[in-house]
């Protein structure tokens, strides 16, 4: 595997994430920054492996505007939380983590939907969402994600399966699908930012862990 967590691969990340999303993003040093407007309706900085200092400065701005999150990338966790912890953040997410696979080796066919589902692409230049319906009533997502292709990566985004239609390999169908989608411009590996239910699907598809990924808030008042 050719990559290895940088600020420069995480500046990558947030860009395909934010693009996926149709976030506003700003890279502004080591500081990255992405415009939640369907969520929070603010402001989410990320930072790899950020310093001290660094935590302490972005504590002042989310303890001044709650809505405002830290997502902070590092290989060791412990050290990272108690000097955010200390700093004045607050956990609320160590479950997930940074995850790489090689694009090469993967195939570049779509594989066909599962039987009595249907499969709906949608295209926007670098970026691409599909979900899977059940046949007989297209209005329900039974499985969906994005991808972005920036730089040399894919970015996958938001792999969801409905929680009555897991383990279907639906989830499997649509990583898939979005690779193929991914292989049309030329990227040469993939990231994405795994939950812990997820985590065991995508080793399954030969994805390795690249580093932790911890969500902080500020210290909100009791």
């Amino acid at each position: 595997m050719g990559s290895t967590a940088s600020d420069e691969l995480i500046g990558t990340w947030v860009t395909g994430w934010a693009g996926a999303r149709g976030y506003e993003s700003r890279h502004e040093g080591r500081v990255h920054a992405a415009l939640r407007h369907d969520t929070s309706g603010d402001w989410e900085y990320v930072i790899y492996e950020p310093s001290n200092e660094e935590l302490v400065a972005v504590a002042e701005t989310l303890n001044k505007h709650p809505k405002r999150r830290l997502t902070a990338f590092a290989n060791e966790t412990s050290s990272l939380i108690d000097a955010a912890q200390a700093a004045g953040l607050t956990v609320i997410n160590a479950n997930e983590i940074l995850m790489v696979t090689e694009m090469v080796g993967h195939d570049v066919e779509a594989p066909l939907p599962a039987e009595g589902f249907a499969f709906q692409i949608e295209r926007d230049d670098s970026h691409a969402y599909v979900s899977i319906h059940p046949e007989d009533d297209p209005s329900i997502v039974a499985a969906s994600g994005h991808v972005s292709a920036v730089n040399g990566y894919a970015i996958f985004d938001r792999i969801i399966t409905a929680p009555d239609f897991r383990r279907r390999g639906l989830g499997s169908l649509i990583m898939r699908t979005l690779v193929s989608l991914a292989l049309e411009h030329d990227v040469e590996e993939g990231l994405l930012i795994a939950s812990i239910d997820g985590q065991q699907l995508y080793k399954f598809l030969g994805w390795t862990d690249l580093g932790n990924v911890v969500l902080f808030e500020g210290q909100q008042e009791a």
